[in-house]
């Protein structure tokens, strides 16, 4: 992680300072740290560090469970973690088309799984089904 993250370094003409932000749980958090309020650049610096990981140390994120829950604005499915894929197959002439429903997880940090399920072979709702009921499963097996 960087050392300065979530500060960003603000210069004006007369002034400058150091600004904190972060969000948690959709609630912004900010403050500026001016450089002639604190005795300069590096003192500013250090303070805003010292507030931002005062406040990260308060405020708790979401856990993988609770992101895994999160409904975005961009869903089709109205499942998370579950989407319609269409696939063309570039290497017959004919190129045919393929239709697979994808449950998709995080079972640890910087793991992802995926299962896809074929509308040609289960049938539109059926492959609907099998992937929302493995994304559920793979939900349930996620580590905190």
């Amino acid at each position: 992680m960087s050392a300065n993250r979530n500060i960003t370094r603000i210069d004006r003409e007369t002034s400058g300072g150091f600004l904190v932000r972060l969000m948690r749980k959709g609630k912004k958090h900010t403050k500026f740290f001016a450089d002639n309020e604190y005795g300069g650049k590096r003192k500013a610096l250090a303070e805003a560090k010292k507030f931002r990981d005062d406040l990260e140390g308060k405020l708790k994120g979401y856990t993988p469970q609770q992101l895994s829950k999160i409904v975005r604005s961009n869903n089709t499915s109205g499942v998370v973690g579950v989407r319609l894929v269409e696939e063309v197959d570039a290497r017959w002439p004919s190129k045919p088309t393929y239709q697979y429903w994808v449950a998709q997880w995080s079972p640890k940090k910087g793991v992802r799984k995926t299962q896809r399920f074929s509308v040609e072979k289960y049938g539109n709702d059926e492959a609907y089904k099998l992937a929302v009921k493995a994304r559920k499963k793979g939900v349930a097996s996620m580590k905190p």
